[in-house]
């Protein structure tokens, strides 16, 4: 389970943060642990005592008594090295927090996806997910991140890996885009399920990182170029930010 801290000195901030959050562990079928701090003393009071266990906190600059730029500094003293975001509607403390090591800063009004993006960078080791695909007589469980794109061939569907392999089941195409039930896969042809992580050009079709061309179906060729075009924007050009 996947324990996270929010330390806000606004409740309506710390619920919609909340809810974002749960929706997010909700999509990466991962259970979660959401922990809410009105202040900074209380969380490293928590901390101090070892009451608290945590793998990301997400930290408000500017609350009331000891900001979070201080509660930072703080826990960095008592040896807690926990990934540390930072959520300000000020970018004024951007270079400083480089001395507390946040993994992240956030300027408020910020969108989910780019919330989502940066959660998933920053815990992506924890957060790889598998699944299990039925093979002639035996199971394989090849992680999400590794699958380029599936293609279906009659009654047969092929998993193409990162690593060149292959998967072959007789699953359906529109079950296993079912229980993967992740964006990043577009359902780009009739035939055809892409890993949009792995697309590095769109002309009349898809191409991707290792020089293949995956068909786009004609008649939703525009939806498709637009759809990935959203999702590079909001998880490409904003991790670079």
């Amino acid at each position: 389970m996947q324990r996270i801290v929010i330390c806000d000195d606004v409740e309506i901030e710390r619920t919609l943060m909340k809810e974002i959050l749960t929706e997010y562990f909700d999509e990466i079928h991962r259970e979660v642990s959401i922990i809410e701090y009105d202040s900074g003393e209380g969380l490293i009071a928590d901390v101090e005592e070892g009451y608290l266990d945590m793998e990301l906190l997400f930290l408000d600059i500017y609350m009331k008594k000891l900001n979070g730029m201080e509660t930072a500094r703080k826990l960095r003293e008592i040896s807690c090295n926990v990934p540390i975001v930072f959520l300000t509607a000020s970018p004024d403390y951007a270079i400083e927090s480089y001395e507390v090591q946040a993994s992240g800063y956030l300027l408020k009004p910020f969108s989910e996806e780019k919330l989502k993006t940066l959660i998933n960078r920053i815990l992506k080791t924890d957060m790889k997910r598998r699944v299990a695909i039925k093979s002639k007589r035996q199971y394989r469980y090849p992680y999400t991140d590794e699958i380029m794109y599936i293609e279906s061939d009659r009654h047969n569907v092929t998993l193409h890996l990162s690593d060149g392999s292959e998967i072959v089941t007789v699953d359906k195409l529109v079950e296993l885009e079912k229980r993967i039930n992740e964006n990043r896969f577009l359902h780009c042809h009739q035939s055809y399920l892409v890993n949009m992580d792995f697309i590095t050009d769109v002309k009349d079709d898809f191409i991707l990182s290792n020089g293949e061309i995956i068909p786009i179906r004609v008649r939703g060729r525009k939806e498709m170029a637009d759809t990935y075009y959203s999702y590079f924007k909001n998880h490409f050009d904003d991790e670079e930010e």
